[in-house]
């Protein structure tokens, strides 16, 4: 079991954005992880089905956290926001309520509270009571224990956190997102998925969902305006991950996925499986 010195950063993303994230106090370049790279481990395989739906729920929770935080920087500077460690994100109705939390004397308080639904996000509330529920503290507690426990491949300085409620347990999935400040990059690999228990408290099942580092341009030279689709291929798994799904969507652009004998066009949260168009 690994434990990581973890901090809280702030990385810009693209629109502007600027999300807080857990920084490995030692991260790999790309090119050291490659050359360190270890042999494939098979990932949990989930159905096609669950990979859309799961990469379409990080999307979701992803884009909710941009546009709460860009809300709160708009009547708050980072310095008059003090304790400020993070956030989570819960439903709300028909959107999601990103609440940031913040470290006070008596423990982690809810500090502000932004509902986005859609493309838009709320006012900032600053709720009269802080206290976390028990099942946000569980919440809370789960993303806390994936960072705690993060494997060796470091791709980035930072990472994005992404926790919701497995739809098939009473366990949370967690998602450690390779993150960058660069708009033309998308951060293929070096990215995991966690199972937690209920309690936050234990790591279910830890699962990297690359071999090594991968970071593409969105243009290249040939394709300046107009990019066409990335092409990977993975190695733990006999399909497309659920960060192929979240990658396509954020960037609006179709992700093709040879996995064994198959080749997978993921465009969107739509999956399918163009095998017979490469005989």
């Amino acid at each position: 079991m690994t434990t990581i010195l973890a901090a809280l950063a702030v990385t810009l993303l693209p629109g502007g954005a600027a999300v807080a994230a857990a920084v490995d106090a030692s991260p790999a370049t790309a090119s050291t992880a490659a050359e360190q790279a270890p042999a494939p481990v098979p990932i949990e395989e989930w159905s096609l089905a669950r990979v859309t739906a799961m990469g379409r729920e990080i999307y979701r929770h992803d884009t909710a956290a941009w546009l709460a935080t860009d809300a709160l920087l708009a009547v708050h500077s980072p310095e008059s926001l003090p304790g400020l460690r993070g956030w989570i994100v819960v439903p709300a109705g028909d959107g999601l309520k990103v609440r940031f939390l913040r470290e006070s004397p008596s423990g982690y308080k809810i500090g502000w509270d932004v509902v986005v639904t859609g493309d838009r996000a709320g006012p900032v509330v600053e709720p009269a009571d802080g206290s976390l529920t028990p099942a946000e503290t569980a919440q809370w507690q789960a993303r806390q224990t994936a960072i705690a426990n993060i494997g060796t491949l470091r791709c980035s300085a930072s990472l994005n956190a992404v926790v919701v409620a497995d739809p098939d347990s009473d366990n949370w999935l967690v998602w450690l997102l390779t993150a960058t400040t660069d708009a033309n990059i998308i951060p293929v690999g070096g990215h995991y998925r966690f199972r937690i228990s209920a309690d936050g408290l234990s790591v279910v099942r830890r699962d990297q969902l690359s071999v090594g580092c991968l970071n593409m341009p969105l243009t290249s030279p040939e394709h300046p305006d107009s990019p066409v689709g990335l092409t990977v291929t993975q190695l733990v798994s006999s399909g497309p991950v659920e960060t192929h799904v979240f990658l396509s969507l954020q960037n609006r652009i179709p992700i093709y996925v040879m996995a064994g004998e198959k080749v997978f066009a993921v465009d969107g949260d739509c999956i399918r499986d163009i095998s017979c168009d490469f005989h």
